[in-house]
């Protein structure tokens, strides 16, 4: 029997994968079942509930979808863990693109060849790494996001400014 694990608010929940369809029903299920509950905390910060979290994923996808991203496209992240970062990659995966995790403590060279090397149409950077890139050094994103609040830090493309502003 295969099983998921997820630990939100200090509690282990396991979704079967014999008894759900896929990895989506899985954090379906697991939104759904607790929906008023905490899910995702910073430390000295704010709580999300799973309603919290539901809404950001999808506004994210959203966005996504809005931008022209395709299912199969890669995603970078580059942050602290935060419950933002989780947020995207939720968002990420569930929407069908590729999560592109990259350390927060990289070098910028590091980063931008990562970056580069995986294809990544978006980059979601968190508060340190906002401060240290140059979006020129990575011609092929679309667009850069700003953990923290999901701003656009950078947009080179319409639809994504567009998608962003609605």
């Amino acid at each position: 029997m295969c099983r998921i694990l997820f630990n939100f608010a200090r509690k282990s929940y396991f979704c079967a994968m014999d008894s759900i369809k896929s990895f989506n029903a899985c954090i379906e299920k697991s939104i759904k079942d607790n929906w008023d509950k905490d899910a995702l905390t910073d430390y000295l910060g704010a709580t999300l509930q799973y309603h919290d979290v539901a809404r950001k994923i999808e506004k994210l996808h959203i966005l996504f979808e809005n931008s022209g991203l395709k299912k199969g496209d890669k995603i970078a992240l580059c942050g602290r863990n935060s419950s933002s970062w989780a947020v995207a990659f939720f968002a990420t995966l569930s929407y069908g693109a590729v999560a592109v995790p990259v350390q927060h403590e990289f070098k910028p060279e590091q980063i931008y060849n990562i970056v580069n090397h995986s294809e990544a149409k978006l980059l979601f950077v968190g508060d340190v790494v906002a401060t240290t890139i140059d979006g020129e050094q990575m011609p092929q994103l679309e667009g850069i996001i700003y953990l923290p609040d999901f701003s656009l830090i950078l947009s080179r493309s319409e639809s994504l400014t567009n998608a962003r502003e609605t």
